[in-house]
């Protein structure tokens, strides 16, 4: 992850910081305000839908019993490989208000 404004490498610092609920970040180096680009915050909500599906298969697990084991381990699977792809594919702009 690189900083927009000095292409400085961001990758070794901290993820849980005081801009976390923010809608920018600022990097540590030139203390430029940047925030993720429109194409990176709409591939959030696949996520979020999948992070359903696999949530309410995991329930039904527990309750309809073992039959629904397999939709349940695939929604899991593909929850995964989306959020891998999807967090490979962020990319930074800078913040403008």
């Amino acid at each position: 992850m690189n900083c927009p404004v000095c292409s400085s490498d961001m990758r070794n610092r901290s993820l849980l910081s005081h801009y976390s609920l923010k809608p920018n970040r600022v990097c540590p180096d030139c203390n430029a305000k940047y925030t993720s680009d429109l194409k990176t915050k709409k591939r959030q909500i696949p996520i979020v839908i999948l992070g359903l599906v696999a949530l309410g298969l995991t329930f039904t697990v527990s309750l309809k019993g073992i039959g629904w084991l397999l939709p349940t381990i695939a929604s899991h699977i593909a929850l995964w490989v989306y959020t891998g792809y999807a967090v490979s594919k962020v990319t930074n702009v800078k913040y403008t208000k």
